[in-house]
């Protein structure tokens, strides 16, 4: 459908097939992107592991205490980002018949 001009009647097909593929990719993408960008992964491998390579007994104590802290708001950030990342998805699903059912309703004048 790349090659065909869109127009009103096959703008709606567009949005449910290739639109919808690129709006998916892009959340699979802005998910990756979010894991990658806060860390966490290397966080949680390096929870064992001591800070600032203090190997005293207190300084490993101190440090995994601390890289839990940093893992809980961590976590808690991404699942944030996460669930922006699926709502803006869902934008886009209830978007085209939004619009259509607000122009209806400007063009009727319906009283509900």
């Amino acid at each position: 459908m790349n090659n065909q001009p869109l127009s009103v009647l096959t703008f709606p097909i567009w949005w449910y097939s290739e639109g919808l593929q690129l709006a998916w990719r892009h959340c699979i993408e802005r998910c990756r992107f979010v894991v990658r960008s806060t860390g966490l992964v290397i966080f949680a491998k390096n929870l064992f592991q001591p800070m600032y390579g203090d190997t005293t007994k207190e300084g490993r104590v101190i440090s995994f205490f601390l890289r839990v802290i940093m893992i809980v708001f961590l976590f808690a950030w991404t699942v944030l980002r996460l669930a922006l990342a699926v709502a803006l998805f869902g934008v886009h699903l209830v978007a085209l018949p939004g619009v259509v059912i607000m122009i209806i309703y400007q063009l009727f004048n319906l009283a509900v």
